[in-house]
């Protein structure tokens, strides 16, 4: 037994164990969920070792690429906010297997693929949670160590949580309270033992694990981020997880525990920034409460060739700051036109957090669904002030809690431009007929759409998977 150090040899061992050893997903050959894992070049057995361990998740040491931003990138290539002109297709994707499977909402995009990113880096890191709440549960903690102890088994708890919820919006069916009993949601795995045979569980098992991961989290972890540095950004918060919890059950259709847990975040902190003060937005700012990227970049090289789309750009007037905070008219690549996202708020491209404006919205939406409109336009308005130039916003008003809540999903989609909340979004609302969406695309001058309802909003799982799972997995329906 060798044990794991600080610092850059913890980092190293890190990388070791996940991508030579195989931690979950390592070959072509050998990529499912029961691969099992090879760690005894290296136990971690203290709490430092184990919040090492989750701290190397986080902030991106294992291949710069974790599953958490893995599920950025899928949710905003399968959405309705960028597209690729014929140009840009035929220069760069045409060959690209995944970009043409995501851009023409192919439901088998993963079938031909020996390895699917965002499913392997997404139960990656769940395994990674498990072994580190395994192993915490080991130590019996001093009241020396107990504050240290509770973070790591607060976090972890945490990290899966949130990683399960990420999953389900590609890999299992939308919410439904009528049939999730029934449906199909995601595998969960609750054990670092890769002997266990995987299954699919409901999505109302699903959903149900996710939050009572979440709710366990919180009596363990710290009220909010206690400065702006990168430490205390990258690791979760009672407010990041109320946070969460008010994200769940939003796609849940939960209005009342909407409001409960994004008013429990706020309560926490609230900061807003006022874009009129800021020329720019940098990482680990004051509006952040928790993001899941310490490592600084630029907007993806992949993401700098897709176009935004027209309509959702026309959102933006003149005296909206975000537009020019968010997105850039490109001159510089020869054959793209259009708007291009430049940034959000890592002033890059890979912010996968929780952040202060998504909790006055969800609180904003919450209260709108249950009928009280004053209290959703003053949330809505707190924002908005910060958000246009100063002297030029009207404070908005609604005629009813109906007009309110037009306007907050509006907003939601202005605000939330391009951090994978839009396809959650797609799949929840397009059973209410003021919001339904057809998200359409022309790809080398042949017409792809995704209507309402249509079982593409469900991927089906990476046949590699499947196959290797021995048939203890079904495929998606």
């Amino acid at each position: 037994m060798i044990k794991i150090l600080s610092g850059m040899q913890l980092k190293d061992l890190i990388f070791t164990m996940t991508t030579a050893c195989g931690l979950l997903l390592s070959s072509c050959t050998k990529q499912a969920l029961d691969q099992k894992p090879d760690i005894a070049i290296a136990e971690p057995t203290t709490i430092s070792d184990f919040q090492g361990l989750l701290d190397g998740i986080e902030g991106g040491a294992i291949n710069n690429a974790p599953g958490l931003y893995s599920y950025r990138s899928l949710g905003d290539y399968l959405a309705d906010e960028v597209y690729a002109n014929d140009v840009s297709y035929n220069t760069y994707f045409i060959n690209n297997l995944f970009i043409n499977g995501v851009l023409k909402w192919d439901k088998s995009m993963f079938s031909s693929l020996t390895s699917c990113l965002e499913w392997n880096n997404g139960y990656r890191i769940v395994l990674n949670a498990n072994i580190a709440l395994e192993g915490i549960d080991g130590i019996t903690p001093t009241p020396g160590t107990l504050s240290a102890w509770n973070n790591v088994k607060g976090m972890a708890l945490f990290i899966r949580g949130q990683m399960f919820y990420n999953l389900a919006q590609f890999w299992a069916k939308p919410y439904s309270a009528a049939t999730a009993a029934t449906d199909q949601g995601i595998v969960l795995r609750l054990s670092s033992d890769v002997d266990q045979v995987s299954k699919r569980t409901t999505v109302q098992a699903t959903y149900d694990q996710v939050i009572s991961d979440l709710k366990a989290s919180i009596p363990l972890l710290p009220n909010s981020s206690a400065d702006n540095s990168q430490i205390s950004k990258v690791r979760p918060s009672k407010a990041a997880a109320y946070g969460m919890l008010a994200r769940t059950c939003l796609a849940m259709g939960d209005s009342a525990n909407v409001y409960k847990y994004a008013d429990s975040a706020l309560q926490l902190y609230s900061t807003l920034m006022d874009l009129n003060t800021i020329t720019s937005i940098v990482n680990f700012n004051p509006e952040t409460v928790y993001t899941s990227m310490d490592q600084a970049g630029t907007v993806g090289s992949t993401f700098g060739f897709f176009t935004l789309d027209s309509g959702l750009v026309a959102l933006y007037d003149s005296t909206d700051l975000r537009k020019s905070r968010f997105m850039t008219l490109n001159t510089a690549t020869a054959g793209i036109n259009g708007y291009v996202f430049t940034g959000d708020y890592t002033g890059n491209y890979r912010f996968t957090g929780i952040a202060v404006d998504e909790l006055y919205l969800l609180r904003a939406e919450a209260s709108a669904r249950m009928g009280n409109t004053s209290a959703a336009m003053t949330d809505l308005n707190t924002l908005l002030i910060k958000r246009y130039k100063t002297g030029a916003f009207t404070p908005r008003t609604a005629a009813s809690a109906g007009d309110a809540l037009v306007q907050i999903i509006t907003e939601r989609r202005k605000e939330l431009l391009m951090r994978g909340c839009r396809w959650t979004d797609l799949r929840r609302l397009n059973s209410d007929p003021r919001f339904t969406a057809t998200p359409a695309r022309m790809v080398n001058g042949a017409a792809y759409s995704l209507p309402p309802g249509d079982p593409r909003y469900t991927l089906q799982i990476p046949d590699y998977v499947i196959l290797t799972a021995n048939g203890s997995i079904e495929q998606t329906q």
